[in-house]
């Protein structure tokens, strides 16, 4: 198995470690041990598909072409629209992991602390991995930053035609709660403008790093079949 570069900073920030905290080497190990069985456990994956779209600038509204949804959010659309396209993403770790958690959680707190952690850091792996996909597909665009439901003023309501809009309900599985949560839990699902000019892609992100068109192939993440 290939295995992704997964930050063990960043599993100890999201464990409540601080920069330079003392760290023994039982929690070290184990940190590393994790974040091995986190990619073990996983069935990590994702989809994606681009879309045009109009835009409705006295309700600060975007309607992607040939679909029922309508994204509305005055930051947002300040975020894709001087975009040629948008990008609905979605990612998922499977619910195989959120039950190995729960397993931990009956007899080995720390480990299900851990790996919950890790599944943290590595669902932000499978969506950096996936905007290489992306640069890959689309090579004479620049992808601005991801934006999620429930961030900023973009409702969670948006949710349930977003997932069916992509098409993520049915073929990653991804069902909702009463309140717009996602199940499997360690799921995302987000938006991106592709651009002409770099100058327009704003807010920019930072390109993933160490991270490969054959880590996708390899790991069979992409369900869409686009590579």
């Amino acid at each position: 198995m290939q295995y992704l570069p997964l930050e063990k900073s960043e599993v100890l920030r999201y464990l409540g470690y601080r920069r330079k905290q003392e760290l023994t080497p039982d929690i070290s190990a184990l940190v590393d041990e994790m974040i091995l069985e986190v990619q073990n456990v996983s069935n990590a994956r994702y989809l994606y598909q681009a879309y045009d779209f109009t835009l409705d600038e006295a309700n600060h509204a975007i309607h992607l072409t040939n679909t029922d949804l309508v994204l509305q959010s005055k930051q947002l659309y300040s975020h894709l629209k001087n975009a040629k396209q948008v990008v609905l993403l979605a990612a998922t770790l499977g619910i195989e992991v959120e039950r190995q958690v729960r397993l931990y959680e009956l007899s080995e707190m720390t480990k299900a602390f851990v790996l919950d952690a890790a599944c943290v850091d590595y669902i932000e792996k499978i969506c950096d991995l996936a905007e290489v996909d992306i640069d890959t597909q689309f090579t004479d665009s620049i992808l601005n930053r991801r934006f999620s439901p429930g961030y900023g003023d973009l409702s969670l309501e948006v949710q349930p035609q977003f997932l069916k809009t992509l098409g993520a309900d049915r073929q990653l599985g991804l069902t909702l709660t009463e309140n717009y949560l996602m199940i499997p839990r360690k799921s995302v699902t987000a938006i991106l403008g592709l651009f002409e000019d770099d100058k327009l892609a704003r807010p920019s992100r930072k390109p993933p790093q160490n991270l490969t068109m054959d880590m996708v192939r390899n790991g069979d993440f992409n369900v869409s079949g686009l590579t």
